[in-house]
């Protein structure tokens, strides 16, 4: 498999610190902890490192050459504010000129995208196809991006505040703490090592006190019919058979 995504000893001054990856043709990969934006900005191209080597899809992001430009794309986190004032179409229709775009491959594209996504600042992004995709903590539905990954092939890394997000969707996790990466591999082999808990979400037929399921786990927010319950991973079974017996759960 190729790589489309290089990181070799990135460092930028007081923000990252010989920072290592590298990442294939295809991946949906997350990334969290502090630095993670000034990380997806120097693979962008948008800041200029102090040391180390990006390559994404072999070109260097530095140079922003055109055809590097016309097959990637990086969303940031104030494109939705920025973008607030003009209509969509209007938007939609400047990127359509600027990676000149026919009229039939416009429609296409679009007609595709809309099948995933409703966001115009996501829509604007995908609409040329680009493929290799940077997203600074999307606000929109990641479930989405990850059917959009499958279908297209397109490489995508993407960041987020709390690894809830990335829970049961990507395979693969980066963590950044103190400027550098403390850990990279399967979030599966993560949650085993880290996560010591797991969240029972259940719906019930009727409310019960919240005192009396607080004494086989940890209630972590209740608002009828849901009812959300931190327990030992080690035990998660046994707490969901219990509440299923003793409560009137429902699913």
């Amino acid at each position: 498999m190729d790589k489309a995504i290089i990181v070799d000893h990135l460092t930028c001054e007081n923000q990252l610190n010989n920072v290592s990856f590298t990442i294939q043709k295809g991946e949906f990969v997350g990334v969290i902890g502090s630095g993670r934006d000034i990380l997806l900005k120097a693979i962008s191209g948008l800041i200029h490192p102090t040391s180390g080597f990006v390559s994404v899809l072999g070109y260097d992001p530095q140079l922003r050459s055109h055809d590097f430009l016309k097959q990637f794309a990086f969303l940031s986190k104030l494109s939705n504010v920025l973008l607030n004032d003009i209509p969509p179409i209007d938007v939609l229709e400047v990127t359509k000129q600027i990676y000149g775009l026919t009229d039939r491959e416009f429609n296409r594209n679009l007609s595709e995208l809309t099948q995933f996504f409703k966001d115009p600042s996501i829509l604007d992004v995908l609409v040329y196809k680009p493929k290799a995709i940077i997203l600074d903590d999307p606000n929109f539905e990641l479930d989405s991006l990850y059917e959009y990954n499958k279908r297209s092939e397109s490489t995508i890394l993407f960041s987020a505040e709390k690894i809830d997000k990335l829970v049961n969707l990507v395979r693969r996790v980066i963590i950044l703490d103190k400027n550098q990466v403390v850990f990279d591999g399967a979030i599966d082999e993560l949650i085993t090592k880290f996560v010591t808990e797991k969240v029972i979400r259940a719906k019930l037929s009727f409310e019960v006190d919240a005192n009396l399921i607080s004494e086989i786990g940890k209630v972590r927010k209740y608002v009828y019919p849901y009812i959300n319950v931190s327990v030992p991973r080690s035990i998660v079974s046994l707490v969901a058979a219990e509440m299923m017996q003793n409560f009137p759960v429902v699913s």
